[in-house]
């Protein structure tokens, strides 16, 4: 009996076989790890990133203010009256000489009085006290009457700016606001302000614009929110953006 042997019994079977040196993409798919040390290089380049479909959020971290570009507006405090306040304040933790130009932003703010008017209130003494003078004016629209045309006139309090006149407190009404801040940080000019503001009086809805001249040239590390007369009511919605850049 010859001692020959049929060798194409031991015919490998095709099944994950690489037919013609051709690694394709659903066999790298369903590979279930590749290891590194098979790949010549690791280095992923912009093009790679550029063309690719999506990146998913979740392997994005968070963006740091520090790599925020110049002008963002970089969120400081916020605050969310759970019940009623006599004021809502931003101290030195959150008005540094890291921003020159801040802004604060109010929703759904009421005043617990009816017919109060909103005041903002600066400092350069963290607001031990309230040492700074400003002179400060608006026109105003009523916006529910086509009617009436705009009007002006200015605050002489001297001590504090006021927004708005005579805020209702009707329900589910309330009134919004937006005032930005230039130079706090300043030691050589006096400051300013600006703000517009829209909400309910108490007879009619109104929309007021006007400005302030804060008289200091020392750095104003301090701002608070109240109103002339009685709380702010539950509800109230306040926050400090600083710019990045603003110190240019």
């Amino acid at each position: 009996m010859s001692r020959a042997r049929n060798l194409s019994k031991f015919k490998p079977s095709t099944t994950g076989s690489i037919a013609d040196n051709t690694i394709t993409n659903a066999m790298i798919n369903s590979s279930a790890a590749i290891a590194k040390s098979k790949l010549a290089s690791l280095d992923i380049v912009n093009a790679d990133i550029n063309a690719s479909a999506a990146i998913a959020a979740t392997k994005v971290g968070t963006l740091a203010a520090a790599n925020m570009p110049n002008g963002s507006w970089i969120q400081l405090h916020t605050v969310s009256l759970g019940v009623a306040a006599s004021e809502i304040s931003f101290n030195n933790t959150y008005i540094t000489t890291a921003y020159d130009d801040y802004v604060m932003i109010g929703k759904s703010i009421t005043p617990a009085t009816d017919g109060a008017e909103p005041h903002l209130r600066v400092s350069t003494a963290n607001g031990s006290s309230m040492d700074v003078y400003v002179d400060n004016g608006r026109h105003y629209n009523n916006i529910s009457s086509s009617s009436h045309g705009p009007e002006a006139n200015r605050y002489t309090n001297g001590w504090s700016i006021q927004l708005a006149t005579d805020l209702g407190n009707d329900a589910n009404q309330g009134w919004n606001f937006q005032a930005h801040f230039f130079g706090l940080n300043n030691t050589s000019f006096q400051k300013y302000m600006l703000y517009q503001s829209i909400g309910k009086h108490q007879t009619a809805k109104y929309k007021w614009d006007g400005g302030a001249n804060l008289e200091t040239t020392n750095p104003i590390n301090y701002i608070d929110f109240k109103f002339s007369a009685g709380n702010i009511a539950a509800g109230a919605r306040i926050a400090l953006y600083g710019i990045k850049g603003s110190n240019h």
